[in-house]
Parts: structure tokens; sequence; C-alpha cells
């Protein structure tokens, strides 16, 4: 079983860079219906998620080519 993270409906938002702030992501993960707000590692190269309910864990890395969307939804199944 993989995990698959799309885009949700929600319109695209930049992913904010200013100093004193936290770039993070939205993710609701579908099997459970929770939202979790992820806020990017301290060495800057990747957010990761866990589900509450079955515990897998998704990263999302951050790099040349990647999405300018801030919110996705997460099937665990």
């Amino acid at each position: 079983m993989s995990l698959r993270a799309t885009p949700s409906s929600r319109p695209a938002e930049p992913v904010s860079d200013e100093i004193g702030q936290r770039p993070w992501l939205g993710v609701r993960f579908v099997c459970s219906g929770t939202y979790q707000r992820v806020y990017r590692s301290t060495d800057g190269t990747k957010y990761m998620a866990r589900c509450t309910k079955c515990g897998k864990s998704i990263n999302f890395r951050v790099g040349q080519g990647g999405s300018n969307q801030r919110f996705f939804d997460v099937s665990c199944s």
C-alpha cells in the first residue's frame, strides 16, 4: 500500500518564506478525515506528515520543479 497525495480543490496559495514565519503545508488524510498543518523540516528539505489512523507517513520534498500548492489530500489506501 502506498500513499498518494493530490493537490486539494482549494485555490493555490504561495508558501510563505517571510522572516519569522516557518513555511507549512495543509494535509488532509482521507482515511481518517483529519487535517494537519505540517511545517518544513529544520534543514529545509522536506515536509513530513503522518496519518493518525493508520500511522503511515508521507514526505513532501522541497526543491526545484515542485508544486506551488499549499493544501493536499492524501489517500492511505
